[in-house]
């Protein structure tokens, strides 16, 4: 975990599938999952589905949750493997 983080802070992480595109946001101590959303993956650009997926995420954040708490975005791909 990056150092300087406090226990407020959230951590987003995004999987693009060969399918569907996940994203989750969770508390950086303790790892609780505070919000998720997924969307289609668009293979002919990418972006569009993370920030589909990532949006939804956002907002589906609790009342009140402000955006700059989010320390990290961590953004993976298992599409290549299920090609």
């Amino acid at each position: 975990m990056a150092s300087g983080m406090d226990e407020g802070e959230l951590l987003v992480g995004i999987d693009t599938g060969g399918t569907f595109t996940d994203a989750a946001v969770v508390t950086a101590h303790g790892h609780r999952v505070v919000s998720t959303a997924k969307a289609l993956t668009t293979k002919g650009d990418l972006s569009v589905g993370v920030a589909a997926a990532l949006t939804g995420a956002l907002d589906a954040l609790p009342t009140g949750t402000t955006v700059p708490r989010i320390a990290l975005v961590s953004v993976s791909t298992t599409l290549a493997t299920n090609a």
